[in-house]
């Protein structure tokens, strides 16, 4: 009589791994190997403006405030302003969610109706594209104004890996001071220019 074994899922290509999965007779597949990707920030053409955006809650979920952060951008990198929100007690997710309400926010009172936004949050980049309004309730009706005033601009998302979206880490940090300041402030202007400077950075992806 035949028997099939089971399969089981990726093992870690080790020489441990293999003479296990051999002697118990289970078929494995190796895990596909890590691989390296340059990571770019990129500077908005002509007369568009890019904000990157970011959001952060330190220590155990939903005990520590959490802020989101934004640094806007024109043509030649120069930073036009930056900004930090408090959320309150909450997630990760949701702090990410107020920095791009806040952003949407601040660009269309100040008349910057093309507007490239990026950020690290597969979660925001999603919702954006998507126009849904499936977010946590105390957010939904800042969320929908947000929505309704988006045709108004000329708009653009995408998403950065984390490691070219330094200086807005920087301003998402629960323990700055909420505001918004119209230049760049000491804290981000290394690692704005090391951005332009470097132009990459190296992530490694699983």
């Amino acid at each position: 009589m035949d028997v099939e074994f089971p399969r089981l899922g990726n093992t870690n290509n080790s020489w441990t791994d293999y003479l296990i999965t051999r002697r118990l007779g289970v078929q494995s597949r190796a895990a596909a190997p890590p691989y390296f990707v340059d990571v770019h920030w990129w500077p908005p053409v002509n007369h568009w403006m890019k904000v990157n955006t970011d959001g952060s809650a330190l220590g155990a979920p939903g005990s520590i405030s959490a802020g989101g952060g934004g640094v806007f951008r024109d043509k030649w990198a120069a930073v036009r302003g930056c900004f930090h929100v408090k959320g309150g007690l909450g997630f990760a997710f949701e702090a990410e969610l107020l920095a791009v309400i806040t952003a949407i926010n601040i660009a269309h009172s100040r008349g910057w109706r093309f507007l490239w936004v990026e950020s690290d949050s597969s979660y925001v980049v999603n919702l954006l594209n998507s126009r849904s309004e499936d977010v946590p309730w105390r957010f939904v009706a800042s969320w929908k104004s947000a929505l309704r005033i988006l045709p108004e601009f000329n708009i653009m998302v995408t998403h950065i890996y984390r490691e070219g979206n330094s200086p807005v880490d920087i301003m998402a940090n629960g323990e700055r001071t909420e505001g918004w300041w119209p230049y760049p402030i000491d804290e981000i202007k290394k690692a704005v220019a090391l951005d332009m400077a470097t132009h990459s950075h190296t992530r490694m992806v699983k």
